[in-house]
């Protein structure tokens, strides 16, 4: 699948099963946010992978977030504004 397709096809969920997601598709997956491109190669993020319930039950207080509450995982994606002496 091209990435074109994979724009079109893609789709939100908002409805989780409580099944764990294995540390194996998680490291995975933060090793694809963890190659992603950004300017001059900065790459100034951080993750934060949240299992605890009660964390999860804070986070999802938060608008539009209740949703979260239900995912057995939750990957905070955090950007570092100073990571950079100009933020692009």
């Amino acid at each position: 699948m091209d990435v074109f397709e994979a724009v079109k096809i893609r789709r939100s969920i908002r409805a989780y099963k409580s099944t764990p997601v294995s540390k194996e598709k998680l490291e995975k997956i933060l090793e694809a946010a963890r190659l992603a491109p950004s300017a001059n190669n900065i790459q100034p993020w951080h993750f934060i992978v949240v299992t605890d319930p009660e964390k999860r039950a804070k986070l999802a207080k938060a608008p539009f977030a209740g949703f979260l509450k239900e995912a057995p995982v939750v990957v905070v994606g955090c950007g570092d504004q100073k990571a950079s002496p100009k933020w692009f």
